[in-house]
């Protein structure tokens, strides 16, 4: 069939129709939607109109997005010219993105043609997930989709007409009931890939770590260094040379003092023993928790959530991470604020004893002191700081890549690439986990400063004892003021921001690479 007088600019067969012809179908098609003959559409009639076309249901907010759409005269109802305007311009919408994908210039979607458009989009499918596809769409049973399958199926859909958002409503739509009632894929699928969360987030935790030791071992340093002593006399002239032994260089002087620059590593295997464990934890949970908040707040992606959706999520992910790897926290801590009166670290074993014996006898030790209750100190402070400062990491950082990915889809869509979606790069995700993880550490700081000096009390480099957190604020208060509760900010701070930026870009590429979302 030979091209002729269409409906879009570029011609194609299934586009060879008169304007008569034309009109007459989209009629036809008004008519079997307003099934009443009440010469309008409303939200009830669109629903069903989606089963007529693609026999599938929809969820309702389609139905309010298309009236939104297509409802110029702003009356709460479409009629027919208002939906023939939006006919046409959805129709030309589909065949753009059509004819973008087939690159074979058949007028037929193959499954290879499809996989390499979704991968472009940064969705990952396996062929298993592109056979569903194209079944759901070929009404035929063809084994491809040809144009009048896709637009069909793809008529009544209100949003941007890119590959990522079609391929989110055919996995919305495919798990609604008959009545409309949602049941979400997420769960099983995170459930499912619950072991590439886990390595992703333990990756990203190791690397991001291991790059911001130094800065660890600096906070710690100057945190468990107080202006006070145990009988609480405190000399002017020892005061000012505290303050000096506790600035930045004067610190790090000290550190590498004891052992050159591998003291600035002391603690660094125990840490990422530690974070990889509290790092899998913290994402698995952060994405099991947008799935659920997806489907409490109705929404059809667990990324497309409400903003204070994804605060709670990651609040609930903090809480859960920090509960299970606080006792190895402490520990760490123990062991960093010890290492900060002792000599220097011997690169060998010395009375053969080796490394690893000192973090078992300081265990030992914590268990012989006060039994199982050593490892836990300081944690409900710790859990009261950890669900605002994950709040706000996790939730600025998401929020801020919902938005930089939807500001780029929108300029593709302007530049009609609307077969692209934009992953952000390297430099993006790291801008986004600097504005996040500063907020969070400078927000919650003085609640992580007490839990630490709890946690580090009785120790060499700490050896000052609190009866309760209440107690450890208030002689900090005497001792240094209000800026005694944000000793250590700085390092937090450089080892917060490069930590938290590494570690998110490590977590989604490394999704990326494991073939989640």
């Amino acid at each position: 069939m030979t091209p002729g007088s269409t409906v879009v600019d570029s011609p194609h067969p299934y586009y060879d129709e008169q304007a008569g012809d034309r009109e007459i179908r989209i009629r036809s098609l008004f008519d079997s939607l307003d099934c009443d003959n009440r010469g309008f559409l409303d939200a009830d009639a669109i629903l069903d109109g989606f089963l007529k076309l693609t026999h599938l249901p929809a969820h309702t907010r389609y139905a309010t997005d298309l009236l939104a759409r297509c409802d110029t005269a702003r009356d709460g109802v479409i009629d027919f010219e208002e939906f023939k305007a939006y006919v046409l311009e959805k129709e030309k919408e589909l065949w753009d993105l059509f004819a973008q994908i087939n690159k074979s210039g058949d007028y037929r979607l193959h499954p290879n043609e499809l996989e390499s458009a979704l991968k472009a989009a940064g969705i990952r499918v396996t062929r298993d997930d592109i056979e569903e596809f194209i079944q759901a769409i070929d009404t035929e049973g063809n084994g491809y989709i040809d144009f009048q399958d896709w637009r069909d199926f793809l008529l009544l859909l209100p949003r941007e007409t890119t590959i990522t958002e079609i391929y989110r409503y055919y996995q919305t739509s495919t798990q609604l009931t008959p009545d409309a009632e949602v049941i979400f894929p997420h769960t099983d699928e995170a459930a499912r890939n619950a072991y590439k969360y886990l390595a992703a987030g333990g990756i990203a935790g190791a690397v991001s770590r291991t790059c911001t030791a130094p800065f660890d071992r600096l906070k710690v340093y100057l945190i468990t260094q107080t202006s006070y002593n145990t009988s609480h006399k405190i000399a002017a002239s020892k005061t000012v040379a505290e303050s000096s032994s506790s600035s930045i260089v004067s610190a790090m002087r000290n550190i590498y003092s004891q052992g050159g620059f591998r003291a600035f590593f002391v603690g660094n295997g125990l840490n990422v023993m530690k974070i990889v464990p509290e790092s899998a934890i913290k994402f698995y949970v952060f994405e099991t928790a947008k799935t659920v908040l997806a489907e409490l707040t109705h929404s059809e992606d667990k990324n497309a959530i409400p903003v204070g959706a994804r605060f709670v999520a990651g609040g609930v992910a903090g809480l859960c991470s920090q509960f299970c790897i606080y006792p190895v926290e402490t520990l760490k801590t123990r062991i960093m604020s010890t290492r900060v009166a002792g000599a220097s670290i011997p690169s060998k074993p010395s009375s053969g004893a080796a490394p690893r014996s000192f973090v078992l006898q300081t265990a030992k030790d914590m268990f012989r002191a006060n039994g199982i209750r050593a490892f836990w100190p300081g944690l409900t402070l710790g859990l009261m700081g950890v669900f605002p400062y994950q709040a706000l990491d996790m939730g600025i950082y998401e929020t801020l890549k919902v938005t930089y990915l939807q500001y780029m889809n929108t300029q593709a869509m302007a530049d009609k690439k609307t077969g692209q979606s934009t992953q952000p790069n390297v430099l993006v995700l790291w801008a986004c986990g600097m504005v996040s993880g500063s907020i969070g550490a400078s927000s919650v700081y003085p609640l992580n400063m007490i839990r630490t000096r709890l946690q580090a009390q009785g120790t060499p480099g700490h050896p000052h004892r609190y009866n309760s957190a209440w107690d450890a604020a208030k002689k900090t208060f005497q001792a240094d003021g209000v800026r005694g509760f944000y000793k250590g900010l700085g390092p937090t701070l450089f080892k917060v921001v490069p930590s938290v930026s590494i570690s998110y870009a490590v977590y989604e590429f490394s999704k990326r690479s494991l073939g989640i979302s």
